[in-house]
């Protein structure tokens, strides 16, 4: 009986807190931590049957963004440095680098995650953080680099192409969303038709909802359009182009446990021959990525 009452009274406090979010304007987000563990990306990229076998364990991810909170949220890092001289981008404010670092742990939760705080409005700034932040991330031996922002622009992608470029040479993997240089592992989501300025063609497809995070305005749309949003994906309350990078950076860091020693190259092409064709929404979604059979390609290869 007081199992049942404690279950009801964080019931009732839990849709007090999401009726008092949403009727402020000064929310603009709700987040749920751990939501993504019900079936969400498992549903389309079998996650929990690879965590049967890997979970990441020993791998180093680092993830380039901001807003970490990494002072309240020390249990989720493995470490943190900041390239911004802002010091609060890093350690106080908690919003996109703790959603990307939420997410990348319910994929691979054996990982260790690297806050790597380089975003900044100033973006010329910025491309040299993200500079400074892969030559850290190359002397500190981390094995996969995620970022999920915008697509960097073209005065600045000439330095950027140079330090990523190096740091694939090093054998380090990169999951950059809207980022299309050759070598980088390119994600896309499930979507009809390819609506970015890419000049190739993304590699793997990656489940662009993130159950993780809210955002108010996105619901009160959703709301006004009376639930009735077909394939406007935008229109949705949950929607995550960001959430793609740390998944597949997560995936990845399950294959790097059971074979470290590839290159970027060839783990993008265990990915790719081991994907999925999928119907969704009435359209095919090609190179859907199935973690478990990537690793267990991995694992057969070792045996």
């Amino acid at each position: 009986m007081k199992i049942k009452i404690l279950f009801i009274s964080l019931i009732v406090l839990l849709l007090v807190s999401v009726y008092y979010n949403i009727k402020h304007d000064d929310i603009w987000y709700i987040s749920f931590p751990n939501a993504n563990t019900r079936p969400t990306y498992n549903t389309f990229h079998n996650i929990k049957e690879a965590q049967k076998i890997a979970t990441g364990k020993g791998i180093k991810v680092g993830v380039i963004g901001k807003y970490f909170g990494y002072e309240d949220n020390k249990y989720l890092y493995a470490g943190g440095k900041d390239f911004t001289g802002n010091m609060e981008s890093l350690n106080d404010i908690a919003e996109h680098g703790l959603w990307m670092a939420t997410t990348l742990k319910e994929i691979a939760p054996g990982a260790e995650v690297f806050a790597l705080c380089a975003r900044e409005n100033n973006k010329a700034k910025e491309a040299r953080n993200i500079c400074e932040a892969i030559d850290w991330a190359i002397e500190n031996k981390i094995d996969i680099l995620t970022y999920s922002a915008e697509a960097f622009s073209v005065e600045n992608r000439t330095i950027i192409d140079e330090a990523v470029q190096k740091a694939i040479n090093y054998n380090i993997v990169t999951t950059f969303i809207h980022y299309d240089l050759q070598d980088n592992i390119l994600p896309y989501g499930f979507l009809p038709k390819l609506t970015e300025p890419y000049e190739r063609e993304p590699d793997v497809n990656i489940f662009h909802f993130d159950y993780n995070l809210m955002l108010t305005f996105s619901y009160k749309n959703f709301l006004k359009l009376d639930r009735k949003v077909g394939n406007n994906i935008g229109a949705y309350p949950y929607f995550s182009n960001s959430s793609m990078s740390p998944v597949l950076a997560g995936i990845i860091a399950m294959m790097k446990e059971i074979n470290n020693d590839l290159t970027p190259e060839e783990y993008k092409k265990v990915m790719i021959e081991t994907s999925m064709q999928i119907e969704y929404n009435d359209y095919k979604v090609r190179h859907v990525v199935d973690a478990n059979a990537a690793v267990n390609y991995l694992l057969e290869e070792e045996l």
